[in-house]
């Protein structure tokens, strides 16, 4: 399937975002638009199937998703950011895109639903009502956000929630020497990746960070996480205006 995408900025290098569950690629334009100003790149936002712009599905499996971003985004990117349900995607097309430099904020790798981490599997249900609720009292997101994030949860197919979550329980990303330069951010109010598998990951070859923020740390604080990611990015910050 191909993929409906959001472009921002303009530059010599180019990065695609790839959103999480109930979201779109309008979520990242915050974000996006800093990370072409900061670092001189031109940004594809990708509405993944069921989302925003992009058509549904009769399926939602897990490589469907994969094959759609091979299907979409160009091989060879300078850098490829997953967020959630967005950085499994990614991780599971990273070896055939073939970015540059791949970085995950608080993906959905390692969601463990035994009886520890039952709730997890909650998430895509309740996910859009989190994401509600932040567009409507958390004054970390700006007005223009809210807006977005507003109407990104009315334009997804909510039927795909539960078999994602189901999916993501019963095929965990097992860790392994990562396919290209790969940077994985945890956030540190989210219980989505758990401390052992990091460590396994940083023990591979992972380069893993931590980030003070709830699993939305692009909505809530995008200038503070570019700041974290500049040394990736591998171009000398400019000021922001």
């Amino acid at each position: 399937m191909r993929l409906a995408i959001h472009e921002f900025g303009s530059g010599e290098r180019t990065a695609a975002v790839i959103h999480g569950i109930s979201g779109s690629g309008l979520l990242w334009q915050d974000f996006a638009e800093r990370l072409s100003h900061r670092h001189g790149m031109r940004v594809l936002a990708v509405d993944l199937r069921g989302h925003g712009s992009s058509p549904r599905a009769e399926q939602y499996r897990l490589q469907d998703f994969r094959q759609d971003l091979i299907d979409t985004l160009p091989q060879g990117l300078d850098v490829a950011i997953g967020h959630s349900l967005g950085g499994r995607a990614l991780a599971d097309a990273v070896d055939a895109l073939n970015p540059r430099r791949a970085i995950y904020l608080d993906p959905a790798l390692d969601v463990d639903a035994g009886p520890a981490g039952r709730h997890l599997l909650t998430w895509p249900v309740t996910g859009p009502i989190v994401a509600r609720m932040l567009s409507i009292i958390d004054p970390a997101v700006p007005a223009a956000g809210k807006r977005r994030l507003r109407a990104s949860t009315r334009r997804w197919d909510r039927g795909m929630a539960r078999k994602v979550a189901q999916e993501l329980d019963a095929r965990r990303v097992v860790p392994s020497a990562p396919a290209v330069p790969s940077t994985i951010v945890k956030a540190t109010q989210s219980s989505l990746l758990r401390v052992p598998y990091l460590d396994r990951l940083a023990s591979l070859g992972w380069d893993v960070r931590q980030f003070v923020s709830r699993h939305e740390m692009h909505l809530l604080k995008p200038q503070e996480l570019l700041a974290l990611l500049d040394d990736v990015l591998h171009v000398r910050p400019l000021a922001l205006a």
